[in-house]
């Protein structure tokens, strides 16, 4: 079976659109408020939104057009867009993960996932090893792979959606005993350092946000904040703080997403709502 039939539903999640660009701010306005309109929306009031995201008009239209092409828009008569089913479901599955991010404590459990395919299913092991990344997982060794147990349904429904779940078998377990520290594990298994930058950057491209005097400064300020802030909590774990560095960035971040979006939330969505219509 080819590849891309084997992806279903799992294609669109990937972070391969820049965090900042205009098809990332588009794709974010997407998926807080546009798929939650019970009928397709007029082009122009998306292009609207846009706009007051800091978006000109036709820097949106191309935008949009990819995102039709990626199938995350579908156009109804030319005039109106609508979320597809796909796109849907990727922003069911990411509110969990990306609105309530979670922490793991030292003791909490493990999801181990070892697998061996053959040699004719090459390019689905590169997709596997393409969505683990993508969920989190930590590289143990060729095959076998970590995640925070929280993660196990997850794990599952990647299996599952590329028809390899017969080919893997996973283990719920107690902390490992590591070879050495916790700390050096994890430097071994997850690109720490590429994590941290992230963390960085999103500290940095947040703490320029100025304060909302009006319902669409919060709107602009927050839908910023959600577009550099939704990659991460898929990128990393929450790994336990036995395995992190003193100083993780991850922390300030996590509160730094957790104070805007009480700050910038409601407003943001009322301004949406006004241009909307709904």
């Amino acid at each position: 079976m080819a590849t891309s039939s084997r992806l279903g539903a799992f294609a669109l999640d990937d972070f391969e659109v820049r965090s900042g660009s205009a098809t990332s701010v588009i794709r974010t306005i997407a998926g807080l408020y546009i798929r939650h309109e019970p009928q397709p929306v007029a082009r122009g009031k998306v292009l609207d939104l846009a706009d007051a995201a800091g978006i000109p008009a036709p820097t949106a239209q191309t935008a949009i057009s990819r995102l039709l092409d990626r199938s995350v828009f579908e156009s109804i008569d030319g005039s109106q867009l609508q979320v597809s089913a796909q796109a849907l479901a990727m922003f069911a599955r990411g509110n969990r993960r990306i609105f309530t991010p979670r922490q793991m404590k030292d003791a909490d459990p493990w999801s181990l996932v070892a697998y061996s395919l053959p040699e004719t299913m090459r390019p689905v092991r590169h997709q596997l090893r393409k969505h683990f990344l993508q969920l989190g997982g930590g590289l143990v060794a060729s095959g076998l792979w970590i995640f925070p147990a929280y993660l196990h349904d997850e794990v599952l429904q990647i299996l599952q959606a590329l028809e390899v779940r017969a080919y893997a078998t996973v283990f719920t377990t107690q902390t490992p005993d590591f070879p050495g520290s916790p700390a050096e594990a994890a430097r071994q298994w997850w690109d720490l350092q590429r994590l941290a930058a992230m963390h960085h950057g999103f500290i940095d491209r947040t703490g320029v946000l100025a304060a909302a005097t009006s319902d669409e400064d919060a709107y602009r300020n927050y839908v910023t904040m959600i577009d550099a802030w939704r990659a991460l909590p898929y990128l990393d774990p929450g790994l336990p703080p036995m395995m992190l560095p003193k100083d993780w960035p991850g922390n300030l971040s996590r509160q730094r997403f957790l104070d805007l979006s009480a700050a910038l939330q409601q407003r943001s969505a009322q301004f949406a709502r006004r241009v909307l219509g709904s």
